[in-house]
């Protein structure tokens, strides 16, 4: 019987290729924020109630770039946007998700950083203090629940095939490249892969997994 998969953010770019990779080896379900808002609480709760996961991956996010001397009263709503989709959405999933795993004895959540939480650059400021959040929100996670054999991590991924880097013009798409010490971006394989030694590895909890091909250490 295959594991039951919940991938949230299943309709972006790597959503949608990672649903593919996966549909193979796991019972996947793919849903986008149309589908089930993670910053609505209440609906998270009750999706959940109903709908039992053994993994879930959460690939939602967004991103709005702006330095932070131009957030004015017509741009805070992009801050806002960030903070409630990228912080309190994984804390809702967390807490809708988690009474079913820890009655289960079973669960594995993995979270979607970036690079630019320990790399960050200029006006990335709310999108990358975001994504530093959900690191330690993995550790607090990963302790509360070890005992009830639910592991919690974050990746911090780089720039990849099938993502937003990936729809860029080729001119830009070279010039993050020449910053990227293996030349190239992250294949959806190399990004599976990841993700499958997480769920495989229990030992594994409370990290945030660089994934990045050497932009940072």
């Amino acid at each position: 019987m295959k594991n039951k998969m919940l991938i949230l953010g299943g309709t972006g770019g790597l959503g949608k290729e990672l649903t593919k990779a996966f549909a193979k080896d796991y019972e996947v379900t793919s849903l986008g924020s149309k589908d089930l808002d993670i910053t609505d609480f209440r609906k998270l709760e009750l999706y959940f109630h109903v709908n039992v996961y053994d993994i879930i991956i959460n690939l939602s996010g967004y991103n709005h770039d702006s330095f932070l001397h131009k957030y004015d009263e017509d741009l805070i709503h992009e801050a806002k946007r960030q903070i409630n989709v990228n912080t309190l959405g994984n804390v809702n999933l967390l807490a809708a998700c988690l009474p079913k795993m820890r009655k289960n004895k079973y669960g594995r959540i993995i979270l979607a950083s970036s690079v630019l939480s320990s790399k960050p650059v200029i006006g990335t400021s709310v999108y990358s203090a975001s994504k530093s959040f959900i690191d330690s929100l993995a550790k607090t996670c990963a302790l509360e629940n070890a005992s009830k054999g639910i592991t919690c991590n974050a990746i911090q991924m780089g720039y990849f095939d099938g993502g937003m880097a990936h729809r860029l013009p080729k001119k830009f798409q070279s010039a993050i490249k020449g910053t990227i010490p293996m030349s190239r971006f992250g294949s959806i394989e190399e990004l599976r892969n990841t993700i499958v030694y997480l769920i495989n590895t229990e030992y594994v909890t409370g990290t945030s997994l660089k994934i990045n091909g050497g932009l940072e250490f």
